[in-house]
């Protein structure tokens, strides 16, 4: 028995076009197109949509077989899945550190397994590594959409057999997954963003438009002229610009924001292959050949994205960033022309094909399953940098770990013992980001016994009382609940500490944000107020830069004190901050003046590896945080008489 498909649509290859390059570009250049993320939700749709007739078509006509169905799916995805999640363990070898390289092995397990958004959800603590360094990061959406594929079709094929509505079913999941979306959004972004709870019903708005589409040639109404059509594809058309106009990543996201995207998709596609927009727009030759390259294009990009980020001290270059989409397509297109279509439409259309194309991938699997347990196979450097490659995270030995609330927590509190003024001896409150509670254990440790050290800390929002009204965010209650603390608890010293370089900062208001903050303080009473400037950011992470310095001395893997490759320095915002405060009367702290000379920049205390100045990009490690501490003058620690 054969499943029967639907009739090919070219103007939903277009769609799938338009979804794909959105994403492609939004990745490529976050900062011209910030809302290109939401191609991805137009995917959802999508995929819903068509599954969906499938599914249905073949109950209606007592055709259906889940045999059929998955090896049809084996066929469509995993060949050019396969093959990604082999080149990117083969780049791995020759390019990651032991521990980048056992978190890969991780990710292919997730990837051949389709539970990457579950990874990447438990991996969503600020400390577990860069994102945009993960070369398989993107795998999270594959993870949704078969999840759904697997639940799907047996919750289908049960209601036709029970006789229930299938439209009903549609709607009642869709709408209690909705109303989960909704509500979670509010109290936990990340688990809104990866769980399939909170996104099937964005496939289910598709499997809605499938019911009424099967069923919609039976409706009494005509429409001899297309104008509802028409009016559907404008409609749909509009609110996508809509969406990606206001639509941005500081936003919480999906929640409500995601019926843009969603319903853009439901309303292009309910007008048909006949309306003008879909017909003239969306069916040209261009967009189609985009379309049918979509997936090998959506899987190849992000993985070449991440090389070249990784590979480069200086942010990539715009020729570079074109050149790698570039490379994406043409390497979308070999994979569509002589691996996707030869085996999903050649000559050997039997289950063996499947059986082959799951052996592959589960072999894959356990190749980063090997790595993984491996340790991300160490033997591949010298023995004498291993412990520097696997030197990591040393925060929770003496740094108060829950003081720093993670950006995906709106409503958190930092706990009262974080900021609670005992008022024995001078008190000191560190305010800022993830660089300030990185910084907290090297000054609570230079403080000794002449201070109280407290922190107040949220990750990616800085000490700054008013953000930009044109980037909401929950950071402006988390400061508001700093300086509430800051009236009542009386400390006579704050110090303001940021990755204030951090792009997502920057606005037209920046300093003069930074400069009503300080008059705030000024107005609480706080007689010393100090900001600490940008430290050094080693790209990809200090560890890394240090290893490939190290293996360039081929006989000593002797590790430099001081660098200049593979760091870059804020001194343009350094003076801008230290101008600042001095027009504001408040004491500036340089971290590059500390850190760094003509010679390059301090990577190291001492020759153990708990020695370094930093495990990642620009985080202080404990060790370098007290090597800074020391450098501040005397008055930082002692009361003003």
């Amino acid at each position: 028995m054969s499943l029967s498909h639907p009739s090919y649509r070219p103007d939903i290859d277009g769609l799938r076009a338009i979804a794909v390059l959105l994403v492609v570009v939004h990745h490529a250049f976050p900062k011209l197109l910030p809302s290109g993320f939401i191609g991805v939700d137009l995917f959802f749709v999508i995929s819903g949509f068509l599954i969906t007739t499938i599914i249905f078509q073949n109950l209606e006509r007592g055709s259906f077989s889940f045999l059929d169905f998955y090896t049809r799916r084996i066929k469509r995805i995993f060949p050019a899945l396969a093959l990604v999640l082999i080149a990117c363990l083969v780049y791995g070898w020759f390019s990651l550190l032991p521990a980048d390289y056992k978190l890969l092995g991780k990710h292919t397990v997730a990837g051949a397994a389709f539970v990457s958004n579950f990874a990447f959800w438990n991996e969503s603590g600020y400390f577990n590594g860069d994102s945009k360094l993960k070369p398989l990061l993107h795998l999270w959406s594959l993870g949704i959409e078969e999840q759904y594929y697997i639940v799907w079709p047996l919750l289908a094929w049960l209601a036709w057999k029970k006789q229930v509505n299938l439209l009903k079913v549609c709607l009642t999941l869709l709408l209690l997954s909705l109303l989960a979306n909704i509500v979670t959004v509010k109290y936990n972004a990340v688990a809104a963003f990866f769980s399939p709870a909170t996104r099937f019903w964005e496939l289910l708005v598709g499997s809605v438009l499938a019911y009424v589409a099967l069923h919609r040639a039976a409706s009494p109404q005509s429409d001899k002229h297309g104008l509802r059509n028409n009016q559907a594809a404008w409609v749909g058309g509009l609110l996508l610009l809509i969406g990606l106009v206001f639509i941005k990543p500081e936003r919480r996201f999906p929640g409500f924001w995601a019926l843009l995207p969603t319903l853009a998709a439901y309303l292009i596609i309910y007008a048909g292959p006949h309306a003008w927009l879909n017909r003239a727009v969306l069916s040209n030759k261009l967009l189609v050949w985009f379309g049918l390259i979509s997936f090998p294009l959506y899987l190849w990009h992000w993985p070449l994205l991440v090389a070249a980020d990784r590979s480069s001290v200086e942010p990539v270059s715009t020729e570079l960033l074109i050149t790698i989409i570039v490379i994406s397509i043409v390497l979308a297109w070999t994979t569509y022309r002589l691996i996707e279509r030869p085996i999903r439409f050649g000559k050997h259309k039997g289950n063996s094909t499947a059986i082959w194309l799951v052996l592959i991938t589960l072999t894959t699997g356990y190749l980063g399953f090997n790595i993984y347990q491996r340790d991300g196979l160490s033997f591949r450097i010298p023995q004498s940098l291993q412990k520097i490659a696997d030197f990591s995270n040393d925060y929770d030995v003496d740094s108060n770990f829950e003081c720093l609330i993670h950006a995906s927590s709106p409503n958190e509190q930092n706990p009262s013992h974080c900021y609670r003024n005992a008022a024995n001896k001078k008190s000191i409150l560190i305010w800022g980001d993830s660089y300030a509670w990185a910084m907290f254990a090297g000054i609570n440790k230079i403080a000794a016994n002449d201070a109280n050290v407290y922190l107040m800390a949220k990750s990616s929002c800085p000490p700054i009382l008013d953000l930009d009204a044109k980037k909401p965010s929950d950071c402006s209650q988390q400061n508001h609940r700093v300086f509430n603390a800051i009236q009542s608890e009386k400390y006579d010293q704050v110090i303001m500490v940021a990755r204030w370089d951090h792009w997502n900062y920057q606005s037209d208001q920046y300093l003069t944000n930074i400069e009503r903050t300080i008059d705030h303080l000024h107005h609480a009473g706080i007689k010393q107020i100090y900001i600490v400037g940008p430290p050094p950011e080693w790209h990809p992470g200090l560890q890394v830069v240090l290893i490939k310095n190290a293996m360039r001395d081929k006989l000593g893997h002797k590790l430099a004190d001081r660098l200049t490759e593979g760091v870059t320095t804020s001194p343009l915002l350094d003076q801008q901050l230290l101008q600042l405060a001095n027009k504001k009367k408040v004491q500036y702290i340089s971290l590059l003046k500390i850190l760094c000379n003509e010679e390059g920049c301090l990577t190291k205390v001492g020759d153990q590896p708990e020695d370094l100045m930093g495990y990642d990009d620009g985080h202080l490690s404990r060790k370098g945080g007290a090597f800074v501490a020391q450098q501040f003058p005397i008055e930082f620690f002692k009361s003003q008489p």
